[in-house]
């Protein structure tokens, strides 16, 4: 027992005494630590030249590691003590530059062209830097037609110039230049890319055609004379037949060719003045074609109608009755002038007359259904007098004679109403004295010819025209 509490005692002192010399080993190294430099500063002050050596300072503190009260104090490159320590360190060192100090132009910067050279500042014997830095520039050419290659040669190398075009050189003694020139008809386009087909050239506007005064008053007076006897004519003609009480089938239709014809020239009795009016103008161009178209289209259905007569298609009173024949008279006229309207309207009129327009497309609306129909009005005729049909039983003598005669006269009215309608038209739009004194005569013999054919191709105007003569004459 003695032995093993002295065991203990024993191991307790020798750890006392370890732990008194670990203590009294670190209190002594800490008492004797010594100071030492941090690594110099990276950022420094600002450079007190812009240029010639000018100098920074950087910075280094004492603190690595810091040293204890007891430690060895840091000391400086003068071997003071001090805590920190500044150093002054060289910056721009280039030269500053001194003006009008400058290196050669470069070389042109283009060959055999126009270019540019430069040049820059020399600081000392280099080139300057920074806020230093100075430079000019200026043109330069180097073009000699003699020793210089055309531009086209690289232009046609590289194909510069669009398809369908060739390199033009017109170069001058100062200046490289080229124009892409297009061939076979081509135009360039406006960005100068493309080669493109030339659009169709705008027509020149047609200048209005004048008269002088006097001739203007003469070529209106033979006018509007030409049509006052053609009125008179045809007013005569229905007058007759309204007076003996005619209305047969072939005398209705008769009656409204007449009432077209009549109705047309009405409105080419118009003064001059109307044209100030355009819409009132308009309004009288439309209102001609239409009756110019319907008394070509009741010609034709006079032919249509005669046709069924003397080809035997029917005894007598036609194919057709009065009102269908009026019916398709007006309404077929009226959907023709409808039709040239919807596409034409702004057309009709003119500056300088309202008669039917022949510089526009207006003229194939109006004269394409009226030569169409003149052309059938025509084949109708022919067709009813050079075959020889089989005559039917029971057929009225009476109609059928009216109806050869009207086929005789129909080949004579067709024309003269067709040429002075045509003759007219050009006059009014070339103004022209010789074609106005051609439509008064032609519209005066059309008048005439209205009267007498008509009324002689009617068997009853006949029978009452023969009571007269022979009346006159003293004859039973």
């Amino acid at each position: 027992m003695k032995l093993q509490a002295l065991n203990c005692n024993c191991v307790t002192l020798w750890t006392v005494g370890v732990s008194l010399l670990l203590v009294l080993h670190f209190a002594d190294v800490v008492k004797s630590t010594d100071g030492g430099w941090s690594d110099w500063s990276v950022v420094v002050s600002k450079c007190t030249k812009l240029c010639g050596n000018g100098t920074t300072t950087r910075v280094r503190t004492c603190n690595n590691p810091k040293p204890t009260p007891d430690g060895a104090k840091c000391v400086d490159s003068e071997n003071n003590v001090a805590e920190k320590e500044y150093l002054n360190v060289a910056c721009n060192t280039q030269p500053c530059w001194v003006a009008d100090t400058w290196s050669n132009f470069t070389n042109c910067s283009v060959v055999c062209g126009k270019g540019t050279q430069n040049r820059h500042a020399i600081c000392g014997d280099v080139k300057c830097d920074g806020e230093q830095l100075q430079e000019e520039f200026k043109d330069c050419n180097t073009w000699d037609r003699e020793t210089c290659d055309s531009p086209c040669v690289k232009i046609d190398a590289e194909r510069s110039c669009p398809e369908y075009a060739s390199c033009l050189d017109d170069s001058t003694d100062e200046d490289p230049s080229y124009t892409c020139v297009c061939l076979m008809g081509y135009v360039m386009s406006t960005d100068k890319k493309l080669c493109i087909r030339p659009p169709p050239p705008k027509p020149t506007p047609r200048p209005i055609p004048t008269l002088a005064p006097e001739q203007k008053v003469v070529a209106t007076v033979i006018s509007k004379t030409a049509s006052t006897v053609l009125i008179i004519c045809v007013s005569i003609c229905l007058v007759i037949f309204i007076l003996l009480r005619i209305f047969t089938i072939d005398r209705v239709i008769q009656m409204n060719m007449e009432i077209a014809l009549l109705l047309a020239h009405v409105f080419l009795m118009f003064p001059p003045s109307i044209t100030e009016t355009e819409d009132f103008c308009r309004a009288v161009s439309i209102l001609i074609h239409f009756f110019f178209t319907a008394c070509f289209m009741f010609m034709f259905l006079e032919a249509l109608h005669m046709y069924g007569y003397i080809a035997y298609v029917v005894k007598k009173e036609g194919m057709c009755s009065k009102v269908q024949y009026v019916l398709v008279g007006w309404g077929v006229s009226a959907i023709v002038v409808i039709f040239c309207m919807c596409f034409e309207y702004h057309d009709y009129g003119a500056p300088y007359h309202c008669w039917l327009q022949m510089n526009t497309p207006l003229l194939y609306g109006q004269l394409i259904p009226i030569i169409g129909l003149v052309i059938l009005t025509f084949t109708l005729i022919e067709a009813a007098g050079a075959a020889d049909y089989k005559q039917l039983k029971d057929l009225d003598k009476i109609q059928l004679g009216s109806a050869k005669f009207s086929q005789r006269t129909n080949l004579l009215l067709l024309p003269l109403v067709f040429s002075h309608m045509l003759v007219g038209m050009f006059s009014e739009y070339e103004q022209n004295l010789y074609l106005y004194g051609i439509f008064t005569i032609l519209c005066s013999v059309t008048g005439v010819a209205v009267l007498l054919l008509h009324c002689l191709n009617n068997h009853q105007v006949r029978a009452k025209m023969m009571g007269i003569y022979k009346s006159m004459c003293g004859k039973k």
